[in-house]
């Protein structure tokens, strides 16, 4: 390897360390400072904790456009969740840890053999850890934006665990030219948060199923995206231009979301196999039919 190129390595590496350290600080401070001056509208902890704390696990999915503010803004949940492994990911990474985030390293955007076993790694961690949080962006790392990937369904499939949607959006925020119009929030602002579920899906359910399953969590959280804008009086052609061009809202008004299984929605009346704190788990779960690859998640 020639000089030259041998020392522009070595100053990458220590560039990507140095951000490691800095930008996380940067990062909350700048946070914190849009949290204490803005107004919150909070209608997801209930059902989160109250699915985790019934069912031990949970797997809570929402846009890649979140990938902004879901460290700070979950950071009270001490989620789990994915990063690449690329050398922006060592940043997020660090940051997402800085949030109290157990981070794995993965994803669709890696261009390692990672992302062929982090998502049997996630669904192991899953059924060998209390209490496990996912925090999953299931449109991935490179898109396209608002289509969801089934990685967030078969890990709830192999656990037997439920989905909660998620969406948080701010009525002031610059939307940055990426692939997923990242938002990032401004301070003095007004932020809402929303979730809706649980949605289950059997430990037995064939990949058709899983398929299903997942095309109907993409549009839920398309529902609650577009109910998150309509609180704050998002302009509907500027918020939703990622959305499919023929998308029409199914959800009646005051509702937050529909059924596909029996038990969905219904925190307290779960599926009789569902997962508990101290039960076995369904260990054949993750081998039936074809597991989706770690590409599915992020």
């Amino acid at each position: 390897m020639r000089p030259g190129k041998r020392l522009r390595r070595w100053a990458a590496a220590r560039s990507i360390r140095l951000a490691a350290i800095v930008l996380p600080w940067l990062y909350v401070a700048y946070m914190w400072l849009v949290e204490v001056t803005s107004r919150h509208e909070e209608g997801l902890r209930d059902l989160l904790v109250g699915c985790a704390d019934r069912y031990d696990r949970a797997v809570a999915a929402l846009w890649h456009q979140e990938v902004f503010t879901v460290a700070f803004n979950y950071r009270n949940y001490h989620g789990h969740t994915l990063a690449s492994v690329s050398d922006f990911g060592e940043v997020i990474t660090a940051l997402l840890r800085r949030c109290n985030f157990v981070v794995f390293r993965g994803g669709s955007g890696s261009r390692s053999r990672r992302r062929s076993v982090v998502l049997d790694e996630m669904i192991a961690h899953m059924r060998a850890t209390p209490r496990v949080i996912y925090g999953i962006t299931v449109d991935g790392s490179q898109g396209p934006p608002f289509r969801m990937k089934s990685g967030a369904a078969a890990i709830a499939r192999a656990c037997q665990a439920p989905v909660v949607l998620v969406r948080t959006w701010y009525r002031r925020g610059i939307l940055l030219d990426t692939w997923d119009h990242t938002q990032v929030p401004l301070p003095f602002n007004h932020r809402v948060t929303l979730g809706s579920g649980p949605y289950w899906i059997a430990p037995d359910a064939d990949d058709a199923a899983l398929q299903a399953f997942t095309t109907h969590l993409e549009e839920e959280l398309l529902e609650l995206t577009a109910r998150a804008y309509e609180q704050l009086g998002a302009d509907p052609v500027t918020a939703r231009r990622d959305f499919p061009p023929d998308w029409r809202t199914r959800w009646a008004p005051g509702t937050l979301g529909r059924k596909l299984g029996p038990y969905d929605l219904d925190l307290d009346h779960p599926p009789p196999w569902a997962h508990r704190r101290g039960a076995v788990d369904y260990a054949d779960a993750a081998t039936r039919g074809a597991a989706p690859t770690a590409s599915a998640i992020s």
